[in-house]
């Protein structure tokens, strides 16, 4: 199993925690003035951070085709995209329900925090190692996904559990049924792979 947890892997894991644990961090020092709205605008403010990443995963393919002249298997860049462009989606599902009532508010990170430094260095570090030093690229990029899909899957279902507004909870939902799905995939993608390379 450590051979399977490449640089990129980690460095998605670590950002969703470190994005979870600074939007509830966020959110448990605000918990004095309104903690169910601080609750779920933290909730809400991981699931958009997470989704900003994703949607930006067709553009990490083809950038590593551009560097290394070679691209991932064609199921596997079709599955990709396919979660690029949802991400893409729910971005602007989120933006549109937004001003429905009750509204979605965002936890911002201070821009001094430590935790925001932290994030971004990890971020631009583990990105340039994937890019520039990853050995399988396609692999590393599916095992990556293997645990944010999940995340934004269970963050979605937490987020429907605490949310009132019927339209919301309902794509909540939706969006955790095709997250989940998505890992599906993923992981039958990681496995065909991993099979062909052996």
């Amino acid at each position: 199993m450590p051979s399977l947890i490449s640089s990129f892997y980690k460095f998605t894991i670590s950002s969703a925690l470190i994005v979870l644990l600074t939007m509830l961090g966020t959110a448990a020092v605000n918990a004095s003035n309104q903690p169910v709205e601080t609750s779920t605008a933290a909730g809400y403010s991981a699931l958009k951070l997470l989704l900003e990443d994703e949607q930006y995963l067709t553009a990490i393919r083809r950038t590593k085709m551009v560097l290394t002249f070679s691209d991932i298997n064609d199921a596997s860049s079709k599955l990709i995209d396919s979660i690029a462009n949802s991400s893409e989606q729910a971005l602007e599902d989120m933006e549109n329900f937004k001003q429905s009532h009750p509204q979605i508010t965002y936890v911002a990170f201070p821009d001094d925090s430590i935790s925001k430094a932290t994030f971004d260095s990890l971020r631009i570090t583990e990105g340039k190692e994937f890019l520039f030093e990853s050995d399988d690229f396609e692999k590393n990029l599916l095992i990556s996904q293997l645990k944010i899909l999940r995340v934004i899957s269970h963050l979605a279902l937490q987020l429907e559990e605490k949310e009132t507004n019927l339209k919301r909870k309902k794509w909540l939902i939706q969006l955790a049924n095709n997250y989940e799905n998505y890992y599906q995939k993923v992981n039958a993608r990681v496995t065909i792979h991993l099979k062909k390379k052996s």
